[in-house]
């Protein structure tokens, strides 16, 4: 079997399509992933092109990646908007180049978190006589819709709409990371027979390859140094809109309330960047907090032991209706496999906390009730604590690890289209 996955933001080493195609090369299949050279998250070009190159192909574990020059930007907005389609035409236009010399494949998956990836999947594969899969990462344009970042009504967003609707028809199989987005496709008159759940996972030897390796993040390590008599809640990652942490701010000084007289503390952790950390440092000011810390971001290898130094893990995300068909971030399987207690605060429809019983489970927004429910993980003791936290590491392990996701994947395509 030959696979062409196009994915726009798979940019590093590690991560879904990375993981899918190295582990699908293990297990025979010919691999090749179309990306962006260009990280979206940290708006750094990774590559070196020559003069009128727009492409360069790296051999990768055992299977081939291919970089694609696209234009830069340093926010939302136009230049994004470019950057997008400037990926989707020069992977359809070097995948044009390569039937013309390679032998076909049989399946081009392309994955959102846009469509114009998707779009340029299915005129690769009308090209090649391939299965379409459409891989559903982020349901645009609703995501943006719900976000409030694009107006339901504009000629865009119902642009977008007719692409979404005409990739579902048009796609042989439609592979998504939420447990609910069928609720969402099937509005389409999408059969659902067609619609899988594939969901995000871990790849469980590059995870345990990072805790082997050196604790070099000296921030993180003189903080835990200095309040190894704390209790440590955790947070990791971006620090934006979404994930609404002006809410944790709020709850750590409801918990120094909370916790005045008490000789054990709670003390809150925010490692990361984003567009909204400046306000929430200078919120943390206004309050006059002292059981907050915010640190930078961190190598990817280090989120690891950061995790496992501290106490418990911290999973919060603004309320939307975004989430009403489920989630699947990548910092969960981490949360988790640290073996720590994880306090979830997302209003969503499939409750991973529930899901793992690995904590407890809370509305987004409730500062209140979050500060409650810190206290209430703290004081169960270190013997429930550690339950709760075998408990999430076995969820990852039985059905969040790639090599396991992959396997299940590559079943889906040989029942559905043969070997």
């Amino acid at each position: 079997m030959k696979i062409w996955l196009l994915n726009h933001h798979a940019t590093g080493n590690e991560g879904r399509h990375p993981s899918f195609s190295k582990y699908f090369s293990e297990l025979g299949v010919d691999v090749t992933l179309l990306t962006s050279s260009f990280l979206h998250n940290s708006y750094k070009e990774t590559q070196e092109y020559k003069e009128r190159e727009y492409y360069k192909e790296v051999k990768m574990d055992n299977y081939k990646k291919v970089f694609f020059k696209t234009p830069s930007y340093s926010s939302n907005g136009p230049k994004r908007l470019l950057n997008q389609l400037c990926f989707s035409y020069r992977a359809y236009r070097y995948g044009r180049e390569k039937l013309k010399t390679e032998s076909t494949p049989n399946i081009i998956m392309g994955s959102s978190v846009h469509l114009f990836t998707a779009l340029a999947a299915y005129l690769l594969s009308r090209q090649a006589t391939s299965k379409f899969v459409f891989e559903i990462r982020d349901i645009w344009p609703q995501t943006l819709i719900d976000l409030g970042a694009l107006n339901e009504k504009s000629v865009f967003a119902k642009l977008l709409k007719k692409i979404e609707g005409f990739l579902y028809k048009k796609a042989d199989l439609i592979v998504s990371v939420l447990p609910n987005a069928q609720n969402h496709i099937e509005k389409y008159q999408i059969d659902s027979d067609k619609i899988v759940y594939v969901p995000n996972g871990i790849d469980y030897p590059k995870y345990k390859d990072t805790l082997n390796s050196p604790f070099t993040a000296t921030e993180a390590r003189d903080f835990f140094r200095s309040h190894r008599d704390n209790f440590i809640v955790t947070f990791t990652g971006a620090h934006g809109l979404a994930n609404g942490l002006t809410t944790v701010v709020k709850a750590a000084h409801e918990l120094e309330m909370l916790e005045i007289d008490s000789s054990y503390k709670s003390h809150l952790l925010l490692v990361g960047d984003g567009p909204e950390k400046e306000q929430l440092v200078s919120l943390t000011k206004q309050y006059r907090l002292n059981n907050i810390t915010f640190l930078d971001k961190v190598p990817r290898d280090q989120v690891g032991h950061i995790l496992n130094n501290s106490d418990c893990c911290l999973f919060h995300l603004k309320s939307t209706p975004v989430f009403k068909y489920g989630l699947s971030s990548n910092k969960l399987f981490d949360y988790m496999m640290s073996e720590k207690p994880m306090l979830f605060a997302v209003d969503t429809s499939f409750d991973f906390a529930k899901e793992a019983e690995n904590g407890l489970s809370i509305p987004s927004d409730s500062p209140s009730l979050m500060a409650k429910s810190i206290k209430e993980i703290k004081e169960m003791g270190e013997v429930e604590r550690g339950k709760l936290g075998e408990n999430g590491k076995r969820y990852v392990e039985q059905n969040h690890d790639y090599y396991k996701l992959t396997q299940r994947l590559l079943n889906i395509f040989k029942e559905r289209f043969g070997s």
